[in-house]
């Protein structure tokens, strides 16, 4: 199997788009607070957009962007989020960005944040933080986008491996880059790939609770309840040493080692740290980027690549990353034999295109509330010019 496949038509849910569109699927009981999660389609490079599940006082949606690789196609997301109604306010109004991360400072990241920032040229509030991972870049875009931030109001954060924060009811940890990389940022002793910022999203998030206690009128019970979390690992641009480091700072809890142990630390703190619904795998699936052992760890049955594809000039994506991420998904390794395609292993690339040429474009996933509806995969159509067109969004459908 080569690196990438034509998809054939009959994977999307129906002819028209209409049918299986995205908006409409938020408007069905279950979904109307649920996180969606972009993938836009930039070539070999990364623009994300979570839109965020409607505050809990306002019902008002923001939004988290990780990652701007070019001009024009965030801002255009952003319009038509709120041309759908899905944003309640237009484009550059303040507080929409709660959150804008810069993975780390290559062009295919931060091509296009400076643009995103000039929706804003009042300093108004539009982005009320910024992430960056503190690697000092010998670059002028890099250069123009620090300048751009020292001159304006945003707080501005360079977070390590633990740095947890939760929005709307979505928490973003940091899993890389660990404490023992950022030391090495001032000697550049480390590869700017791996000084990446790598999140997991979790939704819904941890909540505390306080209510009435029935037992003893007039005092409450205060607890904590562990929701069963979707969880997206976002992987940036991390390789071998960072993916190593977050191993250390994350560690796996074996049960030949570790017993009984092992099995009740698992039930307190939940899942493994690791372990996701969904990965966006890092550094456009290059053969440097992932290895089989940390795809099985993570175990994610949607697994989402940024890539140009079969017109890539850096030859992304990579057959050898391609081939550990469908042995990890269906391991045939001892048994012998091919892997089923792609699109039935949950494996999705914005460079695809349908058996018809077609391209299948960005990536969104619908993110429910509850473990009582499951994810949804659309593909958006677009072009890598194309500005986004929710109503042509058209549903995966599941194998």
């Amino acid at each position: 199997m080569s690196a990438l496949d034509a998809v054939p038509v009959s994977t999307l849910d129906a002819a028209a788009p209409a049918p299986g569109s995205l908006v409409q699927l938020l408007a069905q009981p279950g979904y109307e607070s649920s996180l969606v999660y972009v993938v836009l389609n930039v070539g070999d490079g990364d623009s994300q957009v979570l839109l965020l599940p409607p505050d809990r006082r306002t019902e008002a949606r923001r939004v988290v962007v990780v990652d701007v690789a070019t001009t024009r196609k965030v801002p255009a997301l952003l319009r038509e989020l709120h041309t759908v109604g899905l944003l309640t306010h237009p484009a550059g109004s303040p507080g929409q960005v709660r959150l804008l991360v810069a993975t780390h400072p290559h062009l295919d990241h931060i091509g296009g944040m400076v643009d995103l920032l000039e929706l804003d040229p009042q300093d108004a509030g539009f982005v009320e933080e910024f992430w960056d991972p503190g690697f000092f870049f010998p670059q002028p875009t890099f250069h123009g986008l620090m300048s751009r931030l020292e001159s304006s109001r945003i707080r501005r954060l360079q977070p390590s491996s633990g740095t947890s924060v939760t929005l709307d009811d979505v928490r973003v940890t940091v899993v890389a880059p660990g404490v023992g990389l950022r030391t090495r940022f001032d000697t550049y002793g480390v590869q700017v790939n791996d000084a990446s910022i790598v999140l997991m999203v979790e939704y819904p998030a941890q909540r505390v609770y306080v209510e009435p206690d029935p037992a003893n009128p007039g005092r409450v019970d205060r607890g904590i309840t562990r929701p069963r979390s979707w969880r997206l690992l976002l992987g940036a641009d991390a390789q071998f040493t960072s993916w190593a480091q977050s191993a250390v700072d994350f560690p796996d809890l074996q049960n030949e080692q570790n017993g009984t142990l092992a099995d009740e630390l698992r039930a307190a703190r939940g899942t493994d740290y690791l372990k996701a619904d969904v990965f966006k795998i890092s550094h456009h699936a290059s053969k440097h980027g992932v290895n089989v052992e940390l795809l099985e760890r993570v175990g994610a049955p949607i697994t989402l690549v940024s890539t140009q594809g079969p017109r890539s000039r850096h030859g992304f994506p990579h057959v050898l990353a391609m081939e550990a991420v469908r042995e990890s998904r269906e391991a045939v390794a001892k048994s012998g034999g091919g892997h089923r395609p792609d699109h039935e292993l949950g494996i999705h690339l914005t460079g695809q295109s349908l058996a018809t040429g077609e391209a299948l474009g960005s990536v969104a996933v619908v993110v429910p509330p509850s473990r009582g509806r499951d994810l949804a995969v659309f593909r958006l159509m677009d072009e890598r010019s194309d500005r986004i067109a929710l109503a042509d969004a058209r549903r995966v459908r599941r194998p």
